[in-house]
């Protein structure tokens, strides 16, 4: 990550007559040797914190949108419910405000929705567009679980609805990632993968990036949102993540449509004739039929279950950074293709449809490219960065992508020089924290720091789940194991340990060790529970999704990227930098207090009390669990213990 070090170095200058007109600050603003997004000023930027007050934000400016609305996500799931009553499905659905804003009589917009959507196979595996085969697909569930019946086929009428084009001003197109820009984007990248698991798991490169820009058209209404959250309903939450939330989805392990098939309904059919004569029979009263109630509900116990907690953080924005916002939205419209019905998706997964579309990819390949401009990019090139600037708000802001077309690694770029700027602490909460030559640089950036005679200790606060798969468990060992947290993980702890012994070669580093190397570093994860919790079930850990990053008060990065190699080279991602100290002051100070009920010391106070206090809550926590009492706070000791298995990316 050291590869653009050079490119930071800051003169300073002195005219004796007219005294200092330059003067040294830290080099925030990512330089690459690359063509990448410039820091933009007179901005405003606004975090905010888990999907209740995300969507609620979204749902409000949908609704006052006048002109248009461009939406790049992961996944989509127009079912779900932007701002919820007492129920998750309590609200207005996701896709009806859509329709509604698109079909109203006065200042209809006009939605532009793009999906990353590579083919029927990956679908199957990331199920990341609930619904988007239609209703003449058997149902192929969410990401996280099948939904009820009625949220299911909702979804599916809608997608069927939207890529017949009977709303024309929905316009949805999917795009993929090519794979001829798989290898070129792992050169340089180290990484351990197994060759089946890896392998499979590397073919499917996606685009990863979750943003919405609204009325760019008219600069002074403009807003956008630079989003860690995929807009599907499980990542509906609140800040405190209550246990067991209604309000958060009911998914099922089993198909619930399946739960009440023809055969069903003749077995229950001839029991309550049994049931009906035994009454009649024995002079009994008649009693309501319940064998189908009864059924129905044995399987909603067996199957049904809330959605889990979910933590995640987006940004909404305002000023010039909408301009490259606009740009990284209009290259991917021009990238991408119409959404095709499910009888078109399935000739194209045939071998012939297979052997036509490699054909057509080559023709491309080689073809002059195109000097045309996308008529959707024209109509906006009037606009300039200039024309959002808003005279009031002084952040600035830098749009970062991973962008593998572009061979594009801006983010990584970040990451890298954040850790060398990082002169107190940094603050990671991430979904993977699994990239070992991030932590292998931190290392390197301490170091460079001591031998410069600093010697004020380098705090690491990396918060992160439970990995989802065990394929991923290696990869997040490296990275603990190097910031002293290999016990964490204990199997590959006491592997590592038995090595150690066996061939006389270093030994897990301690945090002890990693003290004397200038750095003091932890390791935890989120967890809820009931307020009087009586088994291991009245708990249920947080499934952190944020990609943020938080250095000494001064700046900070919020996106879509995680901190792992497919993030860095292989999917497109989109981030946000600042340098806005307000912003990344008040951001870890709602995060801090979220975690553990207190926000920290003042901006840019010493963390030594902090740490050793949150150090103490993650075990009072771990215990409180063992013991079945309730939890203070939300976070406790990171902890796996399992075989680790092959290894993916």
């Amino acid at each position: 990550m050291e590869e653009n070090e050079g490119l930071y170095k800051q003169k300073l200058c002195y005219n004796r007559t007219l005294g200092p007109y330059q003067c040294l600050s830290l080099p925030w603003w990512i330089r690459t040797s690359k063509q990448i997004y410039l820091a933009r000023h007179h901005c405003h930027l606004e975090p905010l914190i888990c999907g209740e007050e995300v969507f609620k934000r979204i749902h409000d400016d949908l609704l006052e949108a006048q002109h248009s609305v461009d939406i790049i996500t992961w996944g989509f799931d127009p079912g779900m419910v932007l701002i919820r009553g007492e129920r998750a499905d309590d609200g207005t659905r996701y896709g009806d405000l859509l329709k509604q804003i698109a079909t109203r009589k006065e200042n209809p917009v006009t939605v532009r929705l793009l999906l990353w959507h590579d083919n029927a196979a990956s679908y199957a595996i990331q199920k990341n567009n609930p619904g988007l085969y239609g209703t003449r697909v058997p149902t192929i569930g969410a990401y996280a679980g099948y939904f009820n019946e009625t949220h299911d086929q909702y979804n599916r009428a809608w997608f069927d609805e939207i890529i017949a084009q009977k709303i024309p001003t929905i316009v949805m197109q999917t795009r993929e990632v090519a794979l001829k820009f798989r290898d070129p984007s792992l050169a340089g990248e180290k990484y351990k993968i197994s060759l089946l698991d890896g392998t499979a798991g590397s073919i499917y490169p996606t685009h990863h990036q979750k943003m919405i820009l609204i009325d760019y058209e008219t600069p002074a209404r403009a807003i956008g949102y630079v989003m860690g959250h995929n807009s599907t309903t499980d990542f509906w939450d609140t800040v405190d993540h209550r246990f067991q939330d209604i309000r958060r989805e009911t998914l099922y392990s089993k198909n619930p449509a399946g739960r009440d098939t023809k055969l069903s309904a003749v077995i229950d059919e001839a029991w309550d004739r049994y049931d009906r004569q035994m009454q009649m029979m024995s002079g009994q009263t008649e009693q309501p039929l319940t064998r189908k109630a009864e059924r129905l509900g044995e399987f909603f116990k067996k199957y049904a279950m809330a959605a889990k907690p979910y933590q995640d953080v987006s940004l909404r924005v305002r000023g010039p950074i909408l301009y490259d916002m606009n740009h990284n939205f209009c290259t991917g419209w021009a990238e991408s293709e119409e959404a095709t019905s499910t009888l078109m998706n399935a000739i194209w997964m045939t071998s012939p449809g297979l052997v036509v579309k490699a054909a057509l990819a080559a023709a491309n390949a080689v073809a002059k490219p195109s000097k045309t401009i996308h008529p959707f990019v024209q109509s906006r090139s009037h606009l300039k960065a200039p024309d959002f600037a808003l005279k009031n708000c002084h952040h600035s802001a830098q749009l970062l992508r991973t962008y593998p077309a572009k061979q594009e690694k801006s983010i990584k770029e970040c990451y890298a020089n954040l850790t060398r700027l990082t002169h107190h602490y940094i603050f990671i909460q991430n979904q993977y924290a699994q990239y070992e030559e991030w932590a292998n640089y931190m290392m390197t950036c301490v170091f460079k720091l001591r031998r410069a005679g600093y010697t004020k200790l380098i705090y690491v606060f990396i918060l992160t789940s439970t990995p989802e798969t065990d394929g991923m468990d290696l990869a997040t060992y490296d990275v603990a194991e190097r910031f002293g947290q290999s016990e964490t993980m204990k199997v590959e702890h006491e592997e590592r340990v038995a090595k150690a012994k066996r061939s006389r070669t270093r030994m897990p580093i301690t945090p002890a060790t990693l003290e004397q190397c200038g750095i003091k570093a932890l390791m935890a994860s989120m967890w809820s529970g009931a307020k009087h919790p009586k088994s291991t079930k009245d708990y249920e850990e947080t499934y952190i999704h944020a990609k943020v990053a938080i250095v000494d008060d001064a700046a900070f990065t919020v996106g879509s990227a995680n901190l792992n190699v497919r993030s860095m080279a292989l999917d497109s991602e989109l981030n946000l930098l600042s340098e806005a100290k307000d912003v990344a002051f008040d951001l870890r100070k709602r995060l801090f207090d979220q975690c553990t009920n207190n926000v920290g010391p003042a901006q840019f106070g010493d963390m030594e009390k902090t740490f050793e206090d949150w150090l103490t809550l993650m075990k009072d926590n771990k215990k409180a669990m063992a013991n079945r009492q309730p939890l203070i706070g939300q976070i406790a000791s990171f902890h796996v213990d399992r075989q680790p298995g092959s290894p993916v990316i």
